[in-house]
């Protein structure tokens, strides 16, 4: 059964899709069968994945994304997966075991725009259409945007655990102190259909810092976020073992080379700049294959040594 992961954050631009694409691609490299859920309308992973050009391609068919999901007749999730979707220059597999759910632009019709035909919330109906592929799958990560939007819940209805992309910096912390107000009232909301439908309770799993540039002193970002974790494990609200994750995601330029090229890091040349920042990906890579109590196979070693060394 896969371990389903929601990347939220209520406050955007904090490395969310980096780093759930490159989480999501070290996994992959290390032997896991990865599905990547697309429900941000910015559609951010999708074009990151795939490359603009052939996103734009996939936009003459709109039953390929995943808003069709949600629509009377529509495809169903399992139709709407692109299969080992890092692809290099000549369309050939970049990396195995990675598959994407894509968004387009018109997700956004999801919240006042597409009718609803099942009696039910959309959460509901996505889980369902979940069921019929998470076999498939060690993980699937959920790209969720920086709202409690329809698409958002439909991931956090989804997901065993929630991990919260964030910069050392005060914006962020306001931003999980409202997602947890959210994620509360999301579970008394949602109730009657979890119960209904036996669907998990997502658990806060952690918080990783990202942009952290190089000699910042973050300590008292740190400082104020542990005291919420705390605060929070005190009402119950988050697990005790929800953390900070000590690994931290440094700052750096050549991700943004890595989006324009189509590629993750641990596929990125091995400069020195890649190198290092590929290297806090694989540390928390391994941190959530801990904490989700997967073992890593024989590969990851493989993978950890030729990178870091």
């Amino acid at each position: 059964m896969a371990t389903k992961i929601s990347f939220l954050n209520l406050k955007g631009g904090v490395g969310k899709t980096s780093l759930l694409v490159n989480v999501a691609s070290c996994l992959a490299y290390m032997g896991k069968r990865v599905l990547v859920v697309d429900f941000d309308a910015q559609s951010n992973s999708s074009i990151w994945l795939m490359r603009l050009d052939r996103w734009n391609a996939l936009n003459r068919n709109p039953e390929n994304f995943i808003l069709n999901v949600f629509k009377e007749n529509g495809s169903s999730l399992r139709n709407c997966i692109q299969k080992d979707v890092v692809r290099d220059s000549d369309g050939e597999i970049a990396l195995k075991g990675l598959d994407l759910a894509p968004a387009s632009f018109n997700l956004m019709d999801l919240e006042h725009e597409v009718p609803d035909p099942w009696e039910k919330p959309f959460y509901a109906h996505f889980y369902e259409e979940l069921k019929e592929v998470e076999s498939g799958y060690d993980f699937i990560f959920f790209d969720c945007p920086p709202s409690f939007s329809h698409a958002a819940q439909c991931a956090v209805f989804g997901s065993d655990h929630i991990i919260v992309p964030a910069n050392p910096d005060a914006l962020s912390i306001v931003g999980f102190h409202l997602l947890i107000d959210k994620l509360e009232s999301f579970k008394r909301q949602s109730l009657r259909w979890r119960s209904e439908i036996q669907s998990p309770d997502p658990q806060v799993m952690g918080i990783s810092i990202n942009a952290v540039k190089p000699g910042a002193n973050i300590d008292i970002p740190l400082e104020r976020f542990n005291a919420q974790v705390e605060r929070f494990a005190s009402q119950n609200k988050v697990p005790e073992t929800a953390c900070i994750f000590p690994e931290q995601i440094h700052h750096s330029v050549t991700v943004g080379r890595a989006v324009l090229q189509g590629l993750p890091m641990v596929l990125m040349s091995k400069r020195e700049a890649s190198m290092k920042v590929a290297e806090d990906y694989i540390r928390t890579t391994q941190r959530i294959l801990s904490l989700s109590a997967h073992q890593p196979d024989e590969r990851p070693a493989e993978a950890e040594s030729s990178l870091l060394n």
